[in-house]
């Protein structure tokens, strides 16, 4: 039985919503038109169409009507608001999975591959590379490993503030890989270059992982050397005019605390060597003696 609800709509007349399926909710909705008949008498013409469909709790085979609600979930887990809340969660014994707490809800990801667990672009575009020399990545496919870098950027984001740096060096990585195929196999120049204002801070986020990861195990040189590199790849991508990005100073504040510090009086007995070799023309030592100074 078809049950009809009248409604009113202002400067349109009349209509009506019939209730096709209790079960289903499926709500057809008859709206009265003007229209002038071939009398040239005016008349009206009905429009019919489905706006809503909706399966209720009454049609769950399990009858488990609340198992979908999140409220436990974030009950159990406020929103704090105060930075980034996030946590790797064990389902299973073979499986876990990054959650990210934010003001309405929260967010899953895969902790490998695809954050959304979905079909791995890129894996996908570096077999196709590794059996074509020559393929090109088509407007379509740019944009689908950006959309995808995009995931993984968030993922690696939740991670750093998790303090798991090897992921972060993985994912920074990761994406690093697909700037790279975009620069040198995308078909149109804007997919070529759209991705490279980004790399001096995935650069400067990997170099940070991986000096932090090399301190975590007394290696404080390997990380000087690590923020050294970072440094020296940011620069050698720049443009002659650019200007240096901010990612510099950050790595080279970094590199610069990491840096030995020899006592004082090493440092002013260093400065009168550097001031004899000048003196004395050996432009050879000096050279020497400055860059321990600027090393120090």
């Amino acid at each position: 039985m078809i049950r009809r609800t009248p409604f009113l709509l202002p400067e349109r007349g009349f209509g009506s919503i019939d209730h096709v399926s209790s079960r289903e909710q499926i709500f057809s909705v008859r709206i009265a038109l003007p229209r002038t008949g071939a009398s040239g008498r005016p008349g009206a013409g009905w429009m019919t169409g489905t706006i809503h469909r909706v399966d209720p709790p009454a049609s769950n085979p399990s009858g488990d009507a609340v198992k979908h609600d999140l409220t436990g979930l974030m009950r159990d887990w406020p929103f704090e608001g105060d930075g980034l809340q996030a946590r790797i969660v064990s389902l299973t014994e073979d499986r876990e999975v990054l959650q990210v707490r934010v003001e309405l809800g929260l967010l899953q990801m895969e902790m490998d591959g695809r954050p959304d667990g979905g079909e791995d672009r890129l894996t996908s575009v570096e077999s196709q590379v590794a059996e074509d020399p020559e393929f090109e990545i088509d407007e379509t496919l740019a944009g689908e490993l950006r959309a995808e870098a995009v995931q993984v950027h968030q993922r690696y984001v939740a991670f750093s503030t998790l303090e798991a740096y090897e992921l972060v060096v993985r994912d920074t990585s990761r994406n690093l890989r697909v700037f790279d195929l975009c620069r040198d196999r995308a078909c149109r120049d804007e997919d070529r270059s759209v991705l490279e204002q980004f790399r001096p801070q995935v650069i400067a986020t990997r170099a940070r992982a991986a000096s932090l990861v090399a301190i975590r195990d007394q290696a404080s040189s390997e990380a000087r050397n690590i923020l050294e590199a970072a440094i020296n790849d940011i620069r050698h991508g720049l443009a002659e005019d650019a200007a240096e990005p901010p990612e510099i100073s950050m790595l080279e504040g970094m590199r610069d605390v990491l840096q030995p510090q020899l006592p004082s009086s090493q440092r002013n007995d260093l400065e009168q060597r550097l001031l004899a070799a000048v003196a004395s023309e050996n432009y050879e030592l000096a050279a020497i003696l400055r860059d321990e100074l600027r090393q120090m």
